[in-house]
């Protein structure tokens, strides 16, 4: 039985997976140090407990969810953690998604062949021509070819995938927006629900962003106009602190 390094648990959200009541296990430790990361202080430190602690956690209110979702940090840093916490699920007729940032697509694929994921929220922080820019954000090199390899195992397995950029002005705008739309069409992944996701300066660290690099609701929703209409996408949506996931594009409706 694995020792997990945990960050927390949040015992019922309804924001982590639209339609669905899920608990969310946060995992500690990630490859990428983001200069806007909302979760930094899961990097760094450990806080190790055995699998049996969060099996009581999921069994207490099983009742109340119909699904786990696993975060972090990188889930896929510590794979058999997410093997006995997707295991368990399961025999609790459980949903599980994870969250990642795409660095690790062997193990992706890996987990995703043993069937016991039934969702990937996939981040997509900047155009994954762009080498340059994902380097600036994620303080890592290398990254953009991870993640297309991660997007790429995604779609073959035919797992449902959602696809997450994290905006601010002056550093993932609407000219980005435009080209990830067209990048996530060219990959074959359309049918994927892209969900442009408000940046909150509030708990960057540092304060390396100011709030008024911000996207208000509005600005959010021009910039799911930019996406819709740069690439024939099934879905665009936006998630904001206030007012949660919304969709302002499916294909059908306008």
């Amino acid at each position: 039985m694995a020792r997990i390094n945990l960050g927390g648990i949040v015992p019922f959200s309804t924001i982590d997976w639209r339609g669905k009541a899920a608990m969310v296990i946060f995992l500690r430790g990630c490859p990428l140090r983001c200069i806007y990361c909302q979760n930094y202080n899961l990097l760094e430190d450990s806080h190790y407990v055995v699998m049996k602690e969060i099996e009581e956690d999921i069994e207490k209110n099983e009742d109340f969810i119909d699904a786990v979702v696993i975060s972090g940090g990188e889930p896929f840093m510590q794979p058999q953690a997410i093997e006995e916490i997707a295991e368990f699920a399961k025999k609790h007729s459980l949903f599980v998604a994870v969250q990642t940032n795409g660095f690790y697509p062997a193990v992706i694929e890996s987990m995703l062949k043993r069937k016991l994921i039934d969702k990937i929220f996939l981040d997509i922080k900047a155009p994954l021509s762009d080498e340059k820019l994902y380097e600036k954000l994620t303080k890592v090199s290398g990254v953009t070819r991870k993640v297309k390899n991660t997007l790429d195992v995604c779609i073959h397995a035919k797992i449902d995938l959602e696809l997450v950029t994290t905006v601010f002005k002056n550093l993932v705008g609407g000219e980005e927006v435009k080209r990830i739309a067209e990048e996530i069409e060219g990959a074959g992944a359309a049918y994927c629900p892209y969900v442009i996701q408000q940046g909150r300066a509030e708990i960057v660290p540092d304060k390396a962003i100011k709030e008024e690099d911000m996207f208000s609701y509005e600005e959010l929703k021009e910039l799911a106009s930019l996406a819709y209409h740069a690439a024939y996408l099934k879905e665009v949506r936006v998630r904001t602190r206030e007012d949660g996931e919304e969709v302002i594009y499916s294909r059908g409706r306008s």
